[in-house]
């Protein structure tokens, strides 16, 4: 099932079609099972900035594959060995943040392939079916794990050229809050000189061959980035679903209070 659902991603990502995920940050088996029967193109488990370990993921996927869902992880820093059990416990991806360098980006790479294209460790227990399918999984996961970078600052953008030059990843995720604060910009806006940043990036990266993702807040800012090229979408996440709507709730129920739901 891993492997089959990298696949999937993989596949989707090939198409022309738009590809939207969200973000989870809750570690519970049951949270991940709630957002996978969303029926979302894809899971993002942030281990940057939630409580989700790469320890967690054993326990965690099954939730997501039950209902057919890939999974992306992204760890918290750049580590090599956080990279290596992430893609043995199964996940269809991984997205590293903060890539500033071609270097940075060729170590990610390395970390993220089985030879010849990189150095990755061979153990893959979990995203074999614990060794069942081994063969296969050495055999085809270089091609079917999805690797995204994230550029979030300016001297990621300084680098940008260098970093697509980067043979072995298939997307750049533009992290807009960083990079907005990076470049001395309005955190949360995508017009004026933020809107010339993301298009020139998004044509740098088809220029390499490569898929340009990004995180938005309103579905309203899609389709214009859509027409300038981004593919991958992240937008929301349990934890703001489950404020949203019981913050919206509580806001109906008021007016009992007041008389008005009467």
């Amino acid at each position: 099932m891993p492997l089959t659902l990298a696949k999937s991603l993989k596949a989707r990502l090939r198409s022309d079609q738009p590809v939207f995920g969200a973000w989870v940050g809750i570690p519970h088996p049951t949270v991940i099972e709630l957002m996978a029967r969303s029926q979302f193109g894809f899971l993002l488990l942030d281990g940057e900035h939630s409580p989700i370990g790469v320890q967690d993921l054993a326990s965690l996927l099954p939730s997501a594959e039950l209902h057919g869902t890939p999974t992306i992880f992204r760890p918290r820093s750049k580590s090599a060995a956080d990279i290596k059990a992430a893609l043995d416990a199964g996940v269809s991806g991984l997205m590293v943040p903060m890539i500033e360098t071609a270097e940075e980006a060729r170590a990610i790479v390395a970390a993220g392939k089985y030879a010849p294209a990189g150095m990755r460790g061979i153990g893959p227990w979990r995203a074999s079916g614990y060794y069942e399918v081994f063969e296969t999984y050495l055999a085809e996961a270089n091609d079917a794990t999805t690797l995204i970078l994230q550029l979030e600052s300016a001297k990621g953008l300084a680098n940008l050229e260098d970093i697509l030059a980067v043979e072995g990843f298939d997307v750049l995720f533009v992290g807009p809050a960083d990079l907005a604060s990076s470049l001395g910009l309005p955190i949360g806006r995508f017009d004026g000189e933020m809107r010339d940043v993301l298009q020139r990036t998004a044509d740098a990266v088809k220029r390499a061959g490569k898929l340009a993702a990004i995180d938005v807040s309103a579905i309203s800012a899609i389709p214009e980035l859509i027409e300038m090229g981004y593919c991958l979408f992240t937008i929301g996440s349990d934890m703001g679903f489950i404020q949203a709507s019981s913050r919206g709730l509580v806001r109906d129920l008021a007016a009992f209070s007041t008389g008005q739901g009467t």
